[in-house]
């Protein structure tokens, strides 16, 4: 078999995994927000993350990669951004949205790789691209409100924000891999994931001062000890290296359209749950998956013609 079709049958396998653990991610956390609060549980998730993978690095590549080559300040931002960005960012907006519509929004992660694409190159994505986007920004808007615009205010629309903002800081770390060239996606989980969790503890001592963070008791950790090890280690540990190991083979922009279909994982498990979605709500999520689909197969076609 060609080596190219191997890499982009095996980063498709690789998020096809991701998805089933990401679509998980946000009812489980938003499960586990009843006794965790966000700051205490994305320290544990990457505490954890960032042991498993430097020993997983050690083994594999030894303690020569752990030096940071000179680039301590770029992989310190990027994992600033991945890690306590993007981890406090969506526990926090996780608290006051629901799962299903969080999904949505971190979703739209290859939309923003366009855009981030077309400021850089100054290069304006064709027509296809752009009806793509808008389309899946409306149907975004009619899942966020379900048709009620009061929605964009108050709990909802601060939550909604937060989950995109989580969503713009991961964007940024998924670019920045390609930052690094040489380095394997466990090396670059591996530094970004430790640096990262420093300033989270950094954030967890403010908020902790600032009494918006308290420690976790020990009956509250048993009580959700099952969420706990799905996202420290099904999430945190497997989800990130799967995740960085699909952008190698395939880019960001291809694995970032794969990842898109974890909402609808999300979607059953709100039904299974006896949830039942507003009819906008539901057009709004067909559009943002036509669009999102149209694009995959879009661009699809644009990379088999390279």
């Amino acid at each position: 078999m060609n080596p190219s079709r191997m890499d982009h049958r095996r980063g498709t396998w690789y998020m096809v995994l991701v998805v089933v653990i990401w679509g998980g991610f946000l009812p489980v956390g938003k499960s586990a927000l009843e006794m965790v609060d966000p700051y205490w549980l994305t320290a544990m998730r990457f505490g954890a993350a960032a042991c498993v993978f430097i020993g997983l690095l050690m083994l594999r590549e030894g303690r020569g990669a752990l030096r940071s080559e000179g680039r301590l300040a770029k992989i310190g931002l990027f994992g600033t951004l991945g890690f306590a960005g993007f981890g406090i960012s969506v526990f926090e907006g996780l608290r006051l949205t629901r799962p299903e519509v969080g999904a949505m929004i971190l979703a739209l992660t290859p939309m923003q790789v366009a855009l981030f694409q077309w400021w850089r190159t100054r290069r304006r994505p064709d027509r296809i691209i752009l009806a793509a986007i808008a389309l899946a920004l409306l149907g975004e808007l009619l899942v966020v409100t379900g048709g009620d615009v009061d929605r964009l205010g108050g709990g909802d629309g601060l939550g909604n924000g937060l989950v995109f903002l989580a969503s713009l800081c991961w964007t940024a770390y998924t670019l920045g891999g390609q930052q690094f060239p040489g380095w394997s996606p466990l090396r670059y989980s591996a530094l970004s994931c430790s640096l990262g969790w420093l300033v989270i503890l950094v954030a967890l001592a403010v908020a902790s001062l600032a009494g918006h963070s308290r420690t976790p008791q020990t009956d509250q950790l048993l009580a959700v000890w099952p969420q706990m090890v799905f996202i420290i280690l099904g999430v945190s540990v497997f989800g990130i290296l799967l995740w960085n190991m699909a952008v190698a083979k395939l880019g960001p922009l291809s694995a970032g359209m794969i990842g898109t279909f974890a909402p609808v994982i999300t979607y059953l498990i709100a039904l299974a749950q006896g949830r039942r979605p507003a009819s906008l709500e539901l057009i709004g999520a067909a559009m943002v998956l036509i669009a999102l689909v149209a694009n995959n197969r879009h661009q699809s076609g644009i990379d088999a013609a390279c």
